[in-house]
């Protein structure tokens, strides 16, 4: 993974996320957020930013700590434990956290010494938070 793809990724796809799912007529967000395997829209936002929240943490204990380690989670019971977690917060609230986590990992990015992008594990979440967690969850055109 790049940092010039990483950036991309953040600014041009996350970046237009929330607005290109509100673009979806009724049919088609139903059919998005069924497959994605969620309720609401809210839901889907809440999954995203639990999982940036995860990855920045795992990357800037690697960069503070080279033998930093951290605990694998169990993905569906994370998923479950974020949709609980965001279950009484206002989907104003679930917005602006969305967009201040992803300024958060765009910032992370750019300020990411260049020896971090040849680390597998920091390189390794980046991927998969980043490009592969998109790529799992595109808004239909």
């Amino acid at each position: 993974l790049s940092r010039f793809l990483a950036m991309d990724t953040l600014e041009n796809e996350w970046g237009a996320y929330v607005e290109n799912f509100n673009l979806l007529d009724y049919g088609k967000k139903n059919e998005f957020l069924s497959k994605q395997g969620v309720e609401t829209f809210h839901d889907m936002l809440a999954h995203v930013i639990g999982w940036w929240d995860e990855g920045e943490c795992i990357i800037t204990g690697i960069l503070n700590d080279p033998n930093f380690k951290w605990q694998d989670k169990d993905t569906d019971a994370f998923n479950v434990e974020l949709t609980a977690k965001y279950k009484n917060v206002s989907d104003a609230e679930v917005l602006a956290e969305f967009e201040s986590k992803r300024k958060n990992l765009v910032r992370l990015v750019k300020e990411l010494p260049d020896h971090a992008f040849t680390n597998k594990d920091i390189e390794g979440w980046l991927a998969a938070d980043v490009v592969g967690h998109y790529d799992g969850h595109p808004i239909p055109a």
